[in-house]
């Protein structure tokens, strides 16, 4: 079984529309996303609607929920550009997904909100073991932009981020593989890089009226520079 695993899509559409060249190459049975599939890019409705299309499970990551349940003032653009029903959508995804394949039992989550904090994988073991309890072998998540993998008394790896990679400003994704089953055998994980068009991606930020951080996010699909935390908890949403 072969599965294409994506995550951090956040609204930019040059990067998904060349992630989707790819994929029709690759040929996976089934593709998963890991979620943040909005903010922080001008096409958030676009990039949504093509991870609800073509992904067979759909899970949540922090700027969903944030977006979904409008937790951030900031965040109006894309409330506006969503619309009410993408936005329940949001808000409701699953955080995590399970599977076994070649006998290892496989943890998929984004990061936050499961971690509590954006945890990298050079962080202290400490840190990541706990998410391999009680008795996983492998997790898989994405959430810091930056591929890798390692092996503690299971293996971790992260997918990086299809829209908003960070070191290396290309796609990033991954394929797993194996049979699926109790039954041992070979598993392989393959972390995958695509250039695409980053001016375009910045061009179109550019060019959206009102998208916040605008200039945040064209650094950093021009250059991998991370341009800091903006959205802060001084600007969640005031509730009744």
């Amino acid at each position: 079984m072969k599965i294409a695993l994506v995550s951090d899509l956040h609204g930019n559409l040059p990067a998904v529309e060349t992630l989707e060249k790819n994929l029709q190459q690759q040929n996976p049975d089934e593709v998963f996303c890991l979620g943040d599939l909005v903010g922080k890019g001008p096409s958030s409705k676009e990039t949504f609607d093509w991870a609800m299309k073509r992904c067979s499970v759909v899970l949540g990551g922090n700027w969903d929920y944030g977006v979904g349940n409008r937790e951030f003032v900031r965040d109006h653009f894309y409330w506006k550009q969503l619309g009410e029903e993408r936005l329940k959508t949001l808000s409701n995804l699953p955080r995590e997904k399970h599977l076994v394949l070649s006998g290892r039992k496989i943890r998929l989550i984004h990061g936050r909100p499961v971690m509590q904090n954006l945890i990298n994988i050079q962080d202290h073991k400490e840190m990541l073991l706990p998410f391999l309890e009680p008795d996983f072998d492998m997790m898989i998540y994405a959430d810091t932009h930056r591929q890798g993998a390692r092996t503690l008394t299971g293996q971790i790896v992260n997918i990086g981020s299809v829209g908003n990679a960070l070191g290396l400003p290309l796609v990033q994704y991954a394929i797993l593989e194996g049979e699926p089953g109790e039954s041992p055998g070979r598993l392989e994980v393959r972390l995958v890089t695509l250039p695409y068009d980053n001016r375009k991606a910045a061009d179109d930020a550019l060019a959206a009226i009102g998208l916040p951080d605008a200039n945040a996010y064209v650094q950093e699909v021009l250059t991998g520079i991370y341009a800091g935390n903006l959205r802060t908890r001084s600007e969640r949403r005031k509730q009744n």
